[in-house]
């Protein structure tokens, strides 16, 4: 959004306290984020959403039946720099985010899978806060959108775009918050859920605590997200190879081709591209 040096002195403000979930749309980010808000110092509730439409106020893109988006920006940007936009962005979401939280609390981990589109100023907005970057197969996550019991979707292939869209960005930000951002694979937090979530409690400099494993043991604002967490209370497996159900190794092959070898290799699938379907 701009190059400048944030303005804000509050550390809070600046992100300090604040983790992104960031994964793609039907790419697990319910069950982790579930596994997170098990932890005492770790709060991760429903999706928040609203930093797409208070980001938007500036952009002013988009339709709406109440008003004229674009005339909207343009009325505010008679009134604020870009600058200050993002500093009143910055106190509203602090306002938001310390509503939730008590002196308990270490940690807001927002998991709301569109951030993913605004990804990047979100970590410009909020240069203190950190990331962890939640990555799927691609084949498996393009099966899970296909077979989605909301999808409309006329064929698995249409998912492809999509998918390697996706795991672009991903990438993208990767690169983008290295020193800050902590990368998980979806089928590691399946395979090896201690020892995926004693990564994370390093990184977030909070202890390991065995009950984020079992996290259907503990209480969960709802919300938006795949309802298929609340049949289980532990992540399993079951899913892992469910894609082989539904593509072929041809579409495999095409699936893979889409896809930024970059991306893949970034986000740990570069094995993907040395290994038959």
């Amino acid at each position: 959004m701009t190059d400048q040096i944030p303005t804000s002195q509050n550390p809070a403000e600046l992100g300090e306290g604040l983790c992104f979930l960031i994964g793609p749309f039907r790419g697990g980010t319910t069950l982790l984020r579930k596994m997170l808000d098990s932890h005492s110092r770790i709060l991760s509730p429903a999706e928040t959403w609203f930093l797409l439409p208070l980001l938007n106020l500036w952009e002013g893109q988009g339709q709406c039946p109440r008003y004229n988006p674009a005339q909207a920006a343009a009325a505010l940007r008679g009134h604020l720099s870009q600058q200050q936009f993002i500093d009143c962005v910055r106190a509203f979401a602090h306002c938001f985010y310390a509503a939730h939280m008590d002196g308990s609390v270490r940690w807001f981990v927002d998991k709301t899978p569109p951030y993913l589109t605004i990804a990047p100023a979100l970590a410009q907005i909020f240069p203190r806060a950190r990331f962890i970057i939640l990555a799927r197969d691609p084949r498996a996550l393009a099966t899970a959108r296909h077979t989605w019991k909301h999808a409309n979707s006329p064929s698995v292939e249409s998912r492809f775009a999509g998918v390697a869209g996706d795991l672009a960005r991903l990438a993208s930000l990767a690169d983008l918050v290295a020193s800050r951002a902590q990368c998980v694979r979806y089928e590691d937090l399946c395979r090896a859920p201690e020892e995926t979530c004693r990564r994370l409690c390093d990184f977030l400099e909070v202890p390991f605590e065995a009950k984020m494993i079992r996290y259907g043991g503990s209480p969960h604002d709802e919300g938006y997200g795949d309802e298929n967490t609340r049949l289980h209370d532990a992540p399993h497996t079951d899913s892992l190879e469910r894609w082989r159900e539904v593509i072929t190794p041809e579409q495999s092959d095409a699936l893979l081709a889409r896809c930024d070898a970059h991306a893949l290799e970034r986000l740990g699938y570069g094995a993907l591209l040395r290994q038959p379907a």
